[in-house]
């Protein structure tokens, strides 16, 4: 049988949102998982072709070309660790 339209992408969706869960450093604290949605509606945009323009991904079709360059993507929850200067830290303490 033929499956609704939105049902479908629901079901992309939660897949897409549950692999970047999924990915998440083991210490991100799962309570701020609606933090991720943005990231997680933007890379599912850029995957998906446009209905109107199959050449086109859908988020280029209503935003633009998304320039990578400007706004790097990483994965989500990503651990990122921060570089202290020597004369901000103990002598014998991380580095980051």
């Amino acid at each position: 049988h033929r499956r609704n339209a939105a049902e479908r992408a629901i079901q992309t969706f939660k897949n897409h949102f549950i692999a970047g869960l999924c990915s998440v450093d083991k210490d991100f604290p799962l309570h701020l998982w609606d933090r991720l949605l943005p990231q997680a509606e933007l890379t599912l945009n850029l995957l998906r072709g446009s209905r109107l323009n199959p050449k086109l991904s859908t988020w280029a079709q209503i935003h633009g070309t998304y320039d990578f360059n400007r706004t790097p993507i990483a994965p989500p929850g990503t651990r990122v660790l921060i570089h202290e200067k020597p004369t901000t830290r103990d002598s014998w303490a991380p580095h980051a």
